[in-house]
């Protein structure tokens, strides 16, 4: 997939990147759009820290692709919306 990820240098590079594996209770959405918001901003520029690897982008819209296992609510063809930043955990890359 391709992502925007936040580099050392606090620029952002649009790079392809593997997924990994879906875990229990996480979707992948094929993106339609994306919000790359104010907050973004302050990741990239490290206002929470040094976030190098982070990917950025939410408040977005895409169709679910594929579900991992515990995942009821939504199914593959499912149009689905990414919540914003505050539902992030902050730890993962995502």
């Amino acid at each position: 997939m391709k992502a925007a990820v936040v580099t050392k240098d606090h620029h952002v590079d649009v790079t392809d990147k593997t997924l990994r594996s879906l875990k229990h209770g996480e979707a992948l959405l094929k993106m339609e759009c994306c919000g790359v918001c104010h907050t973004d901003l302050h990741v990239k520029n490290g206002d929470f820290g040094d976030k190098t690897g982070v990917i950025l982008g939410h408040e977005g819209i895409g169709v679910v692709a594929e579900v991992g296992p515990g995942v009821t609510s939504l199914k593959p063809g499912d149009r689905a919306s990414v919540a914003w930043f505050y539902e992030g955990c902050g730890h993962c890359e995502y």
